[in-house]
């Protein structure tokens, strides 16, 4: 059964990824660690566009002027070390075992409304699972708004195909390409995105579709084998949101994650990951060697 757990900010990690891995979802509104990392994305932000109000800026530049704005913007929110502090801060706030748990940098997504740009640094993500993106079936999302936001502008999950296979195009995905093309190449992608991202092979039933939106900090956390997407942003106002992944080496080491029902890419993301107690990546000899999971 897939549930929508709201605020039980008590349970255990442990019960809650596995809770995850079952299809829940989890919600909190907003704390002092994720009010944290918001107000620290704010600040970027809002040294970025300078005078503009970010969230209507868009109305004011040209699309080009407005990707020279947010293409250094995400990447300094990405590559500041006060970012992975409040990152573990936030984990630790969660319960989560810092020496255990490991995450990605985390990502600054900025979706525009209407047509203005939908494609490079503000891509509109298609229906799709994290792990067609080789993520590993262990891996938790954790996604907020640095803004408040309407459900004209959330992100839009399709939890009828959480166990439901779906045709795609993983099979065309391999991570250490889009390393070394895909991530480089974003930037230059303005009036379409050609880029290989794996995409659905057949129409999206989309009478499941969820949208939660919350205000600045509130968190969602879920499996990366949910199917979701950009929504189309119609609010009127630009979104500025933050997300990043964990995984628990124990969930590897035991097979535990999320079903993987249809993804055939290479590669994995995992080396991407750092531990969250000390900065270091998993050891590239025990990632060699891990277990090779059914789900992942």
């Amino acid at each position: 059964m897939l549930g929508l757990y709201v605020n039980h900010v008590a349970v255990r990690d442990e019960d809650r990824r596995r809770r995850m891995f079952e299809g829940s979802i989890f919600v909190s509104s907003r704390s002092a660690g994720s009010e944290a990392l918001c107000n620290h994305a704010a600040r970027f932000i809002n040294e970025a566009f300078g005078s503009l109000d970010p969230q209507h800026a868009q109305d004011e530049l040209p699309v080009e002027r407005f990707v020279s704005i947010v293409a250094p913007l995400k990447s300094r929110f990405t590559n500041d070390g006060e970012t992975k502090q409040l990152v573990r801060a936030l984990l630790a706030e969660m319960g989560c075992d810092l020496k255990e748990t490991y995450f990605d940098v985390p990502r600054m997504r900025i979706v525009p409304y209407g047509t203005y740009l939908k494609a490079g640094v503000s891509y509109a993500y298609k229906p799709h699972r994290d792990i067609w993106y080789s993520g590993p079936s262990s891996q938790i999302n954790a996604w907020m708004p640095v803004f408040d936001i309407v459900p004209e502008c959330a992100m839009a999950f399709l939890p009828a195909y959480f166990a439901k296979p779906l045709k795609n195009s993983s099979i065309e995905f391999d991570y250490d390409e889009w390393c070394s093309v895909g991530r480089r190449t974003a930037v230059t992608q303005i009036a379409a995105d050609t880029r290989k991202h794996p995409l659905p092979l057949e129409s999206v039933d989309t009478a499941s579709e969820l949208r939660i939106a919350g205000t600045k900090g509130d968190m969602l956390l879920f499996s990366a084998s949910h199917l979701h997407a950009t929504a189309q942003n119609e609010s009127g106002a630009t979104r500025f949101s933050i997300d990043f992944r964990t995984v628990n080496l124990s969930d590897i080491r035991a097979n535990r994650g999320g079903p993987n029902v249809d993804n055939r890419s290479s590669g994995t993301t995992l080396g991407d990951f750092l531990r969250a107690s000390d900065f270091k990546p998993i050891d590239p000899e025990w990632l060699a060697k891990r277990p090779v999971s059914v789900t992942a």
